[in-house]
Parts: structure tokens; C-alpha cells; sequence
């Protein structure tokens, strides 16, 4: 989906982290909470102001932005700078399909599936 950024250039090189409907109609930020993320970034081009979204909730996998060591098959959640961190509770994004142990910054692979699960 085409959105236009709510600053233009904020989003320069911040692909696969994601974000949140701006206060313009049609416009994007990064996102600043789970329950707030509409979608990824999936394009941006330097001053360009319309960018690319992949929405939430589409079902099948994308990537993400992982803010800290995340495990094979753990719910994640929003963190800081638009990007996922691992969570057992709350408004959860999806699952880790990437193989292995990733590292704070590393793009990984994520089935698109949100749900909420109650504390």
C-alpha cells in the first residue's frame, strides 16, 4: 500500500521496522507502539515523500526488524524504534520463522499473523 510520510526523508534507510498512520490523512511515522503498527516499510526513496507499507493482518511472513536476540517460533511484539522484540503476552505481531538466534538490528522473517493475548 502507497502512503506519503508524515516528514519527509524520517523514514530514510528504516525499511522492514515498522509503522503507524501519521496525523495527515495518508501519512506514515514509525510506529510507537504494537497496538498502534498498521505496517512495514517496505520502500523508501530519498526525497521522495511516498513510500511503500506492507499492512499487518495480510497473513504469510514479513520482515522485520528484530531490537534484540530473538529465538526460532517466539511471538513478538513492538519495541523502540519501530522495530520487534519477543513477548509472551499482549497485542503480538506474529512468530519468528528465521532459523536461529538473531542479533539486535538483524532483519528476520516473521509469520504475519496479530493476535492478543491478555496478561
Amino acid at each position: 500500500h502507497s502512503f506519503v510520510e508524515e516528514t519527509v526523508d524520517a523514514l530514510l534507510n528504516q525499511e522492514h521496522k515498522l509503522v503507524e498512520l501519521g496525523a495527515a490523512a495518508g501519512s506514515v511515522k514509525l510506529a510507537t507502539s504494537a497496538a498502534n503498527a498498521v505496517g512495514v516499510l517496505t520502500e523508501k526513496q530519498p526525497g521522495n515523500p511516498h513510500v511503500t507499507v506492507r499492512l499487518l493482518g495480510k497473513g504469510g511472513t514479513v520482515k522485520m526488524v528484530a531490537s534484540a536476540i530473538i529465538n526460532k517460533g517466539e511471538r513478538l511484539t513492538w519495541a523502540a524504534g519501530g522495530n520487534v522484540a519477543p513477548a509472551a503476552t499482549g497485542f503480538l505481531l506474529g512468530r519468528k520463522l528465521t532459523q536461529g538466534a538473531s542479533a539486535a538490528g538483524d532483519v528476520i522473517e516473521v509469520l504475519d499473523n496479530p493476535i492478543n493475548i491478555p496478561a
